[in-house]
């Protein structure tokens, strides 16, 4: 959706047209603005013109799979992609993506080796979740969860993230409560800082990976700007003033990252954090960049036994999306 647009037709007009509108996109879900007939027709027209609600996407997947995946081509031609996940539970969860690809170039995920081309406006990211919405609505299911985990650093996207996740939360939008809604970064800590002053309860979770700094700046060169001790601080202020449980990612990569020795390492450089304020997630790579390879499931039970003795709770993450290559580290595009 072209916001700027939204905008200038708003601009001057009662409160009451804005609901009008964000009812019917947001909630009604149309895809028309003919449909919305408490508009006038010049208005209608208006609309279309300069802010048509069509969705160019290539759906990867079936309705009924755990994971699908959208391709999503915007009007000058770049490509992001969006993941919908559906979990046992019934709960259903979308990937988003913040931009075309990202600068950042970790060496385990595709989308940092594809390069950066640019940021996603805040429309852009709401199209994403607006795309997965009308596809649930088919059958009467909505959208439970939104995570910043696609393609880009969202940080570095952060007033177009924080603006797409207002209309999303707001009530005449999806009405996505703000502890349903998580970001996941390597770590900037003027942009963790600005997020802490924010005051929202946004789950964070931290892609670390690696707990020295000689390791982390071989496999994310981005630590080489931030080093590990004052992204840890940063993260350790924004769970204390939030009064939220930051999320700990680390990916489990064969004979790199994984020994006993770094386990203790990880248990050892995350002690300063209060044990109900983290949570470590390990993630199994999925086949993508670099020549790496996913920890033997001996390996990964040792790791988070050691983990879980040092009183930590520990998840491992199911990997969803891997039949549409849309698993984690693998969107590119």
């Amino acid at each position: 959706m072209n916001w700027l647009a939204w905008s200038q037709f708003l601009a001057g007009r009662p409160a009451f047209r804005q609901r009008q509108l964000e009812q019917a996109v947001f909630q009604q879900l149309v895809t028309d603005w003919s449909a919305v007939t408490t508009l006038s027709a010049a208005d209608r027209q208006w609309l279309t013109d300069n802010c048509p609600l069509d969705i160019k996407a290539r759906i990867f997947g079936q309705d009924n799979d755990q994971a699908q995946k959208a391709q999503i081509i915007f009007s000058d031609g770049q490509r992001v992609e969006t993941v919908l996940m559906r979990h046992g539970d019934g709960r259903r969860t979308v990937c988003l993506s913040s931009q075309v690809g990202c600068p950042l170039g970790c060496q385990f995920c595709s989308t940092g080796q594809q390069g950066f081309q640019r940021n996603l406006s805040s429309g852009e990211i709401v199209e994403q979740a607006l795309l997965w919405q009308r596809l649930l609505a088919v059958t009467g299911q909505r959208i439970d969860n939104l995570v910043f985990m696609g393609m880009g650093e969202p940080l570095l996207n952060l007033a177009a993230v924080l603006t797409a996740t207002e209309w999303l939360h707001r009530s005449n939008g999806f009405n996505i409560g703000w502890r349903h809604i998580a970001i996941s970064t390597v770590g900037l800590v003027p942009e963790l800082k600005q997020l802490t002053k924010y005051g929202q309860q946004i789950k964070l979770a931290w892609s670390l990976h690696a707990a020295n700094d000689q390791l982390r700046r071989r496999l994310m060169p981005i630590n080489r700007r931030y080093a590990l001790a004052a992204v840890k601080q940063a993260f350790l202020n924004y769970a204390q003033v939030a009064n939220r449980r930051v999320m700990v990612e680390y990916l489990l990569l064969d004979q790199v990252n994984d020994s006993l020795v770094q386990a203790e390492e990880l248990a050892d450089f995350l002690a300063d954090f209060p044990k109900n304020l983290l949570v470590i997630n390990l993630l199994t790579y999925n086949p993508g960049a670099g020549q790496f390879r996913p920890s033997q499931a001996k390996v990964r039970r040792h790791f988070a036994n050691i983990l879980q003795r040092h009183g930590y709770k520990v998840t491992e993450r199911n990997s969803l999306g891997q039949a549409v290559i849309g698993a984690c580290g693998q969107l590119a595009g």
